[in-house]
């Protein structure tokens, strides 16, 4: 169902781009694309002006060499692309042709749109900033809480007091519409008729559960694209604290959901997810399992070996070089392309930034280096095809002295600055994963010991009496607002603990996870607690804080009264004695 959502969605915005340049929109996402020319034609709208002439044959080499121009034009602008390759498209794969789809709205339409307000903001992390420009715009409606993109637009209201807080229409119109579908609709004919943004979503497919959180993020975008785009670090602050979505999607073979039952104030809740899936890595090997806690993270273990690429390793697995399939021509081609890759790939992993010692930080630097590693395995085999022909060229025995001394130094290169690349790769790996692994072990242990001394300081404050008077009591409430400040800003480690990233060897992965959980489990278990005890304090406190003071104006009120038939009676006296 999920598909069949981000399908019809994901076709309305391609085709909304398609109709800009004149070109024909399309009918079936997962079969128009699979020649490669839909997709240059929306690759050229995108980018403002003509990329590269089309193939015009309808062979499944035409199909191939257009989709590949397709994929070499989006890496070129930086989309970021995993693990879809040419034969994805050509062959109709459903989940990855949704995947290429969504990596270019993710560029254009969401990046692209508010790269300018990031960079001013100096913030990375673009859902972040919408969720916060939401926030900040509908906090004026009571019944609007947004805290994700799914659930908290399901009812229709957050999309109609997002328009509303801009443009001028009756909110008890709003008010009115009884069921989600007609709040849904009316949000959409007004931003269609006061916004001009097309009607990309149906009403039906958002007024579920749980919709589709991609489809909402770019209707979102389309909304901050036209309506004013300033955002507080207020903002930014408030939704740092709040606590985090759903976990990642997406090569995680199973999941398990352990939650503590959230209460009122404080959100009570650390949510551990664990995503278990074999990964590639430049090593040809795969020997472990990975976990993640509400977002995977695919890496292999810093013990791993890193054990040398050399011409053999590389061969293996791919069959071997028919006599004469290989000229010096198209060796010397593909070296040269490949060559061209690594100086890029080197570039790439010089420019990332020295690992940093604050733990949200390195969490990003590890998932961007994870897509790094992501990016040299599928570049793995090109390197191995060239070593590959170089070596059929060798064997062939027509090359002169003169050539073959070339073809001998020139694979001797491309091996070992593939080798470089690959172990300093690694080694960053192992550094991000070390300090990310010490830096969340003290955030379990500042939590474990907060813990400790917060219980020491309820079992006081329970131990103490409430009151016996009013002054005693305006102190007690005084000291539990101190208490509830604490539990505010340690909410901010609870929270960054719902975002784990660990990675165990595959032969204790189990074990290894089942006593991780266990910690949490217990910690967990302590927090609500703490939370429950003071929402149930700061209630009681409140009620006798309200009884006392009904006390206090009713002894005010008899002292008044006393004080005034006082008056009449000494009044009376003194007629009497004149």
């Amino acid at each position: 169902q999920r598909e069949d959502v981000q399908k019809k969605t994901f076709t309305k915005w391609v085709n909304s781009q398609l109709v800009k340049t004149g070109k024909k929109p399309v009918d079936d996402l997962f079969s128009d694309l699979c020649d490669g020319r839909k997709l240059l034609e929306l690759l050229e709208g995108l980018v403002g002006h003509e990329l590269v002439r089309l193939e015009r044959g309808f062979t499944r080499v035409h199909s191939f060499n257009n989709v590949n121009r397709a994929l070499q034009i989006l890496q070129k602008n930086n989309v970021e692309l995993v693990n879809i390759g040419a034969a994805d498209i050509v062959d109709g794969n459903h989940k990855l042709i949704l995947g290429l789809i969504w990596s270019i709205i993710l560029h254009w339409q969401v990046k692209d749109v508010m790269k300018d307000v990031m960079a001013g903001l100096q913030q990375t992390n673009s859902e972040k900033i919408l969720l916060s420009w939401v926030r900040q715009n509908t906090r004026q409606y009571p019944q609007v809480n947004v805290v994700n993109f799914s659930s908290s637009w399901n009812d229709g209201l957050a999309f109609n007091a997002l328009i509303h807080s801009h443009r001028a229409f009756e909110w008890g119109s709003v008010e009115k519409k009884t069921s989600a579908i007609d709040r849904l609709e009316h949000a959409f004919n007004k931003a269609e008729q006061h916004l001009g943004i097309e009607k990309l979503l149906d009403p039906e497919d958002v007024a579920v559960p749980n919709p589709d959180k991609k489809s909402i993020i770019m209707y979102v975008t389309s909304l901050f694209q036209v309506l004013p785009q300033s955002i507080s670090m207020e903002a930014i602050a408030e939704v740092e604290t709040l606590p985090r979505g759903t976990p990642s999607a997406g090569r995680v073979t199973t999941e398990e959901h352990y939650q503590i039952q959230t209460q009122q104030r404080f959100s009570q809740q650390i949510t551990v997810s664990v995503a278990q899936g074999r990964v590639r890595s430049p090593s040809p090997q795969q020997r472990y399992k990975s976990y993640a806690y509400t977002q995977a993270a695919y890496v292999k273990s810093p013990e791993q070996k890193r054990r040398r690429f050399t011409e053999q390793d590389l061969q293996r697995g791919l069959s071997p070089l028919p006599p004469g399939a290989t000229s010096l021509e198209s060796y010397q081609a593909s070296l040269e392309e490949v060559l061209a890759w690594l100086l890029s790939a080197e570039d790439g992993l010089q420019a990332q930034p020295h690992v940093s010692n604050n733990v949200e930080e390195v969490k990003e630097q590890f998932h961007t280096h994870e897509g790094y590693m992501v990016e040299l395995t599928t570049h793995q085999g090109s390197v191995g095809r060239v070593l590959r022909g170089g070596a059929a060229l060798l064997a062939e025995g027509n090359l002169s002295e003169e050539e073959e001394q070339e073809v001998r130094e020139q694979m001797n290169l491309l091996n070992s600055r593939w080798e470089h690349l690959r172990v300093a790769s690694m080694e960053r790996q192992s550094r991000l994963h070390e300090v990310l692994m010490d830096l969340q072990h003290q955030q379990l242990q500042q939590l474990t010991d907060w813990l400790d001394v917060t219980e020491v300081r309820i079992k006081r404050m329970s131990g103490q009496p409430l009151g016996p008077d009013l002054e005693d009591v305006k102190h007690q409430v005084e000291d539990h607002k101190l208490l509830q400040e604490d539990l505010e800003m340690e909410q901010v480690r609870v929270n960054s603990l719902t975002h784990m990233v660990v990675v165990v060897d595959e032969n204790n992965g189990d074990s290894a996870t089942a006593a991780l959980e266990s910690k949490l489990q217990v910690l967990g278990d302590r927090w609500a607690a703490i939370c429950r005890w003071t929402e149930e304090r700061w209630i009681l406190l409140q009620e006798i804080l309200l009884k006392w003071q009904h006390f206090t104006n009713e002894q005010v009120r008899a002292r008044e009264c006393s004080e005034s038939q006082y008056g009449i009676i000494h009044n009376y006296l003194c007629i009497i004695l004149d």
